[in-house]
């Protein structure tokens, strides 16, 4: 009997990187309006950009699940009801929210399955049990759960389930924090995080000290962050304990990010069709590309063994910089087979440069940045940000693929080794 392959469900901060999302292979997005979410620095979807990406994610195939996670006040209550009946209205696969209230709302004035999030700190089978009676289709499991006892959890509830394989870690147990709200008056559980664990701090033993003018016994060190989460190389557990899907973190990051995890993780996941054994060696090799991308370092956190000390991303480094190998040169808008494509550049680059390409289905197209022109099809010798430039055509380049290139050796950041 073949198991069932997990849905991979990827991040969607807005129009473009829905799209993106899902032509480099995501079975799912989850996205978010303007108000009722907990990521409120991102761009969001408008109504009508809603409609939009849905109609795009169900022409390919894929789904829509819109995040109302943020905890509300009765005040921002008043105003769901209409906001829920739009999202049944726009044809939305599926609603994420945490708060009671939130869920008797979505439930009396619509039809749309509810998706439990992992802010509700769903950590057992028989809270996921009373979540399923409440209603709930699919429990957002918390960080700090296992694939072993998610596996476990979904058998014994009988419910989905979900789990975090990628991305940012928050330092608090299930994402309940406050120490935003004290450092800048911003509610981390309403969509106000300013990410405080990852600042640098200044540690003294006792107050004592640090009022009679004694040094700190570290100075400017970041003790809180947690390293980026990757569970790529886990790919087989997820498998065999039948999770329902696998989520990667990230509406805030780039459309590089997004092209780049989504395609390693679809990349693995098409390893077990038709009932195909994966290699540990394929994984690795996957994972490098996961290497390229701005991160942290990685860690597998708790889905394996309980999360320890060495999950903490200590450094000491204020430019606030991470790894990285690698940064987007453009997006391909136009693509004349034969003849040339059209390149919105997002960094500056030049003739000696040579570009990497990804496409859809994986493949890594080199291109060299010599024969680049304008838009009047003249020779140029350098690319400027938000600007169109005319490069070579190359089977298999496709709209909205992303163009990266290399950083050199000495501009990279590496840090908190």
């Amino acid at each position: 009997m073949t198991v069932p392959l997990p849905e991979l469900l990827a991040p969607a901060g807005n129009l473009e990187k829905l799209k993106i999302a899902i032509l480099y292979g995501a079975d799912a997005v989850y996205v978010a309006g303007p108000q009722f979410s907990l990521r409120a620095g991102t761009d969001n979807f408008s109504n009508v950009e809603l409609q939009a990406g849905v109609a795009f994610a169900h022409e390919h195939d894929a789904k829509v699940y819109v995040t109302l996670n943020a905890f509300l006040h009765d005040a921002e209550l008043e105003k769901l009801p209409d906001y829920v009946e739009f999202l049944d209205s726009a044809g939305v696969d599926a609603v994420i929210a945490s708060d009671p209230g939130v869920i008797h709302l979505i439930q009396e004035h619509s039809s749309l399955p509810i998706h439990l999030s992992t802010q509700a700190s769903c950590l057992n089978q028989f809270a996921a049990k009373l979540w399923k009676n409440l209603g709930v289709r699919r429990v957002v499991l918390g960080r700090e759960v296992s694939i072993e006892q998610a596996g476990l959890i979904r058998k014994n509830a009988g419910i989905e389930v979900e789990l975090f394989i990628h991305g940012s870690m928050c330092m608090s147990y299930s994402g309940n924090c406050t120490i935003s709200n004290y450092t800048a008056a911003r509610d981390s559980n309403r969509g106000g995080c300013v990410q405080s664990c990852r600042f640098s701090y200044s540690i003294w033993e006792r107050s004592k000290q640090r009022e009679e003018g004694m040094p700190p016994l570290h100075a400017d060190v970041s003790f809180m962050s947690s390293k980026d989460l990757r569970g790529l190389e886990l790919i087989p557990h997820f498998v065999e304990a039948q999770i329902t899907s696998l989520k990667i973190e990230g509406r805030m990051k780039s459309n590089l990010y997004v092209a780049t995890t989504v395609l390693a993780y679809s990349k693995a996941l098409e390893c077990f069709k038709k009932g195909r054994d994966v290699s540990e060696q394929k994984l690795w090799e996957l994972s490098q590309e996961l290497e390229k991308i701005s991160h942290r370092q990685y860690t597998d956190a708790s889905l394996l063994t309980p999360a320890g000390p060495d999950s903490i991303y200590a450094y000491s480094d204020r430019t606030g910089k991470h790894n990285s190998s690698y940064e987007i040169a453009g997006t391909v808008l136009e693509v004349f087979p034969e003849e040339y494509i059209t390149l919105l550049v997002q960094n500056p680059f030049n003739r000696q440069n040579f570009l990497e390409v990804l496409t859809f289905d994986g493949q890594m197209i080199v291109l060299p940045a010599k024969e680049m022109k304008d838009v009047h099809h003249q020779p140029i010798s350098a690319a400027q940000p938000n600007r169109i430039v005319l490069l070579p055509c190359v089977d298999n380049i496709r709209p909205l693929n992303l163009a990266r290139k290399p950083i050199p050796p000495e501009d990279q950041v590496q840090f908190g080794e």
